[in-house]
């Protein structure tokens, strides 16, 4: 008598163990293959991105493969401006780096007199290390940030070609997707599954990042306009930027935010000054994420901020500064997946924000804290219940249906 996998029986710690290694392999292999997977899954993101554009344009009698051409094409420079800008301001502030830091250092002396014993402290070990003999030492000089660009352009160019090639060919292709995703799955009732799930992830990426992308437009003109009139140096360096880091949540603001300490803290001489262009930052960027950004985008793609700071932590952990920008894609497509597969509907009670709960559910989870007046539900369903009803009703029926299969047919020939 056959048993285990043999028999196609698992015991439920043999099928949790194969996922745990199948997930450490999944990880081994994307980070491991990173300068492969990287621009193909940018690539992807970038195609249900702009899915909805290319359909736009299809309404207007432009071909797939034209829209995918000037899509891409309008990306590409769009790309191009803001990283000229970027580059060139750089370029300027870091020619003049030695009077930079030497003016950091000046304020942050004057600012605070905490630093004054630290550095005769240290001036005094360098006297003692000075007056002792010992064998000469040798120094190594690392390399500079020039040098350093020089050497990763041309992978970063040739990653950012592949991802802009294939991208331009996803796009192109139309709804090839799909249909090929309808002729693969087995009966009607996982085609219409398979094809719902396709269409969510789509809608959810295309909803998010084009409205995520003109909030942050309008976000990097009021930034410019505010540095300007604090007479900030380069204001459209600061716009430019604060456009480009707030698409990585949490640290994105962050590094916008001290930068303008840094970047105020050389310009100014006052105290209230120097403080002021950092803080109208935050003020800025507080109000976008608190106000704006949670109205524009709705309830339904409200995430947990424990879920995206995790993503964020692991993908810049896996794939570095590219992991930060994909991060929040990633978890928008594992929600959307989530949403429309019954059984990974405890996966999606996590990663979404806030919802509606059961009064019940609510007076245990009060009775747990000792607080009978909380109230840890508040939001509406991240999806309504009849159409999960729907979806349950679907992902259980596993028997094929031909006639269905047969209406289905010629949708896709």
């Amino acid at each position: 008598m056959k048993s285990g996998i043999l028999s196609g029986k698992v015991e439920p710690a043999t099928h949790w163990a194969i996922i745990g290694l199948f997930v450490l392999m999944s990880v081994g292999a994307l980070s491991f293959a990173q300068s492969f997977f990287i621009p193909v899954v940018f690539a992807v993101f970038l195609a249900l991105i702009f899915s909805p554009v290319r359909r736009w344009l299809g309404r207007a009698g432009i071909g797939p493969a034209l829209a995918g051409a000037i899509i891409m094409t309008v990306f590409c420079l769009a790309a191009f401006i803001t990283l000229y800008v970027i580059s060139n301001s750089l370029a300027t502030i870091l020619s003049d780096e030695p009077q930079i830091m030497n003016r950091i250092q000046e304020r942050l002396q004057e600012i605070s007199g905490v630093l004054e014993p630290v550095r005769e402290a240290g001036k005094q070990i360098e006297e003692m290390q000075a007056n002792n003999e010992g064998p000469e030492r040798v120094v190594v000089r690392e390399e500079g940030i020039f040098s350093l660009w020089a050497e990763t352009t041309p992978y970063v160019l040739g990653q950012a070609a592949l991802a802009i090639v294939l991208a331009t060919f996803l796009i192109g292709s139309g709804d090839m997707f799909y249909e090929k995703l309808v002729r693969v799955m087995p009966t009607a009732s996982r085609k219409r599954t398979s094809v719902g799930i396709a269409r969510e992830v789509e809608n959810q990426l295309s909803t998010y990042f084009l409205t995520i992308f003109a909030i942050n437009l309008i976000l990097g003109v009021v930034v410019a306009l505010a540095m300007w009139a604090l007479g900030m140096p380069d204001p459209v360096f600061f716009g430019v930027i604060a456009f480009a880091l707030n698409f990585i949540p949490y640290v994105g603001s962050l590094a916008g935010i001290g930068f303008a300490f840094v970047m105020a803290l050389v310009t100014f001489d006052s105290l209230f000054m120097t403080l002021a262009p950092p803080f109208v930052y935050w003020l800025i960027n507080t109000a976008e994420g608190q106000f704006i950004t949670p109205v524009a985008v709705g309830r339904r793609l409200k995430l947990n901020a424990v879920a995206v700071f995790l993503s964020l932590a692991f993908w810049a952990w896996l794939w570095s500064f590219v992991g930060m920008f994909l991060s929040t894609p990633m978890l928008i497509a594992l929600k959307a997946f989530t949403e429309r597969t019954p059984e990974l509907s405890w996966l999606d009670t996590f990663l979404q924000g806030r919802t509606e709960c059961d009064p019940e559910d609510n007076a245990i989870v009060s009775e747990a804290l000792d607080d009978e007046g909380a109230d840890v539900c508040d939001a509406p369903d991240a999806i309504p219940q009849d159409e999960l009803a729907d979806n349950e009703e679907q992902s259980g029926d596993d028997v094929p249906d031909d006639d269905e299969d047969d209406r289905l047919a010629p949708a896709i020939t």
